[in-house]
C-alpha cells in the first residue's frame, strides 16, 4: 500500500514537471505565444514613442527621460520597469520616414530564459513590421554593422 502510494506521488510529480517543460518549449518555438507577444509590443511602444520625441522636437531620443516626454507614460505604466529589460541603442543618425531606417537596430531584450536559450527579440526601425526573434550570434552581427 505505502508503495503505490509513493509510486503515485512520484508518477504526478513527474506529470507535472514533465506538462511544465512541454510548456515553456511551446512557448520558446511560438512566436504567437503571450510571452512573446508582451515582448514585442513593449518593444513597438518604446520604438514608437522614439518616432514620436523626433516628431515633437526635431531630435532623436538620448535616454529616457526624453521618452518620457511622449505619450509612452500613458500607453505602459509600466515602461521605466520594463526599460530596464532592454538595451537601447540610442542611434541619432535616422531618418524620419521608418521605412528608410529599416535594418537599424533601435533595441533589444536584454534578459529572461528565452535570452538565455540564445533567442533575443530586437526592434528595428521600421516599426510596421514585427519585431523579429534573433539568435545570440546574429544579434551580435547586426549591433556591429
Amino acid at each position: 500500500m505505502i508503495r503505490s502510494v509513493s509510486f503515485r506521488i512520484t508518477t504526478v510529480i513527474a506529470a507535472a514537471v514533465l506538462l511544465w517543460v512541454g510548456r515553456l518549449a511551446w512557448d520558446y518555438f511560438d512566436p504567437n505565444s503571450i510571452t512573446h507577444q508582451a515582448m514585442q509590443i513593449q518593444l513597438k511602444l518604446f520604438g514608437e514613442a522614439m518616432y514620436e520625441f523626433h516628431a515633437n522636437t526635431g531630435w532623436w531620443p538620448a535616454n529616457l527621460n526624453d521618452l518620457a516626454k511622449t505619450l509612452l507614460p500613458t500607453k505602459s505604466y509600466v515602461w521605466r520597469e520594463t526599460a530596464s529589460t532592454i538595451v537601447f541603442l540610442w542611434p541619432q543618425n535616422l531618418q524620419p520616414d521608418r521605412r528608410d531606417n529599416a535594418n537599424v537596430l533601435l533595441a533589444y531584450w536584454k534578459v529572461g530564459l528565452f535570452n538565455r536559450l540564445g533567442r533575443a527579440w530586437v526592434l528595428l526601425g521600421r516599426l510596421a513590421d514585427r519585431t523579429h526573434a534573433r539568435g545570440g550570434a546574429s544579434l551580435r552581427a547586426w549591433q556591429n554593422k
